[in-house]
């Protein structure tokens, strides 16, 4: 991440898509920031899957450089999840923790 933004990225940059499913069925929408990302949300399957506590602790360290960038802690989905609630999901309790020290659970 810090390589990304060393080269140009814009940590602030919100990703909005919208899915189509099936023909004739409501497209579904999502809405993602770098914070999100960080703290486990928007899917996918990593290349190489570190043990658990190696990917508690990397996502630790991203969410605090989100933070540090400047990405706000609150923002939510488009089903009204935030990084928080992705991080509780997954019981990352560091990331929780300092989550909610940034002000993202009020």
């Amino acid at each position: 991440m810090r390589l990304l933004v060393e080269h140009g990225a814009n940590p602030l940059f919100v990703h909005h898509a919208e899915y189509h499913k099936e023909e004739g069925a409501e497209p579904r929408t999502e809405t993602t920031t770098a914070l999100m990302a960080a703290a486990g949300m928007g899917g996918g399957t990593a290349w190489v899957q570190p043990g658990r506590s190696e990917r508690e602790a990397l996502s630790l360290e991203a969410v605090k450089l989100a933070i540090e960038l400047g990405v706000d802690a609150k923002a939510a989905n488009a089903d009204g999840r935030t990084a928080l609630d992705s991080a509780k999901a997954l019981k990352y309790e560091t990331v929780v923790r300092f989550l909610v020290e940034q002000g993202a659970g009020r």
